[in-house]
């Protein structure tokens, strides 16, 4: 059984369920944590539950994932990721394909936290993805109501006409029934065979822009994320790891 003299001192106003706690703490998100603690990887005072709604005081029971206890003071760290095409942001695949928690292992050994992409981007896009072992700070970036916007460079066959511009700008109708937010568009380049656009959207969908450009008629050739707020991706090569600035961090915040 779990050690009940715990149980008896846990501080009420503190209890909460077990996947909330590990978000609390900083491990992960709530749905990673559900997966996780489903996965028969997580013990509370030595004893293994699988259960997410098993109720704890993150502050004063012992709380470990794969035998290693999670601590309650950790420092909060903000990266941004290049991720490069043909990379999936899963934890875990399986067909084996690589994934963005292969390129993590280094920070995570580093600083000894598990961290996690905030949002994500499908296998075939590549660019700017925010890296954080902090669950509120990936939240408010993943919430639609924060309205942080997200620029990309589109790649599509063919060029938009003048009503397709203006479907952009107003909001699209998507096959799914929904119609999406104002987006802005601006054409950057036209070669011979291709036209590349830099596209700015305040919400993420799953595979939002591919649908836009796809209801349109013009399906996606490359997406490359440029931006996601204030943080560019600049001259970071792909594959590699920055660490966010505090004006930046704090434009978020």
């Amino acid at each position: 059984m779990v050690n009940s003299r715990k149980i008896y001192h846990r501080n009420s106003n503190r209890v909460v369920s077990l996947s909330r706690a590990l978000s609390k703490l900083g491990y992960c998100s709530r749905t990673q944590a559900d997966r996780i603690i489903q996965s028969g990887n997580v013990s509370v005072n030595g004893k293994k539950i699988v259960q997410s709604s098993f109720r704890v005081d993150p502050h004063g029971d012992d709380i470990s994932v794969d035998g290693k206890k999670i601590r309650k003071n950790k420092t909060f760290r903000y990266f941004l990721f290049h991720k490069p095409a043909g990379i999936i942001t899963t934890r875990n695949d399986e067909r084996g394909r690589q994934t963005v928690y292969d390129f993590l292992q280094p920070i995570q050994s580093r600083y000894s936290s598990h961290f996690f992409p905030v949002g994500r981007l499908d296998k075939e896009s590549s660019g700017a993805l925010l890296i954080t072992n902090d669950t509120q700070f990936g939240e408010k970036i993943s919430n639609p109501e924060s309205h942080i916007s997200k620029t990309y460079c589109v790649t599509i066959n063919g060029t938009l006409n003048d009503d397709d511009i203006r479907l952009f700008r107003a909001g699209i109708p998507l096959k799914s029934g929904y119609t999406t937010q104002p987006a802005a568009i601006e054409k950057l380049s036209e070669p011979e065979s291709a036209v590349t656009y830099q596209v700015i959207i305040s919400e993420g969908k799953n595979r939002q822009i591919r649908n836009m450009f796809e209801q349109l008629g013009h399906p996606v050739l490359s997406l490359h994320r440029t931006a996601v707020g204030n943080i560019f991706l600049g001259n970071l090569a792909a594959g590699t790891f920055r660490m966010l600035t505090d004006s930046e961090i704090s434009e978020i915040l």
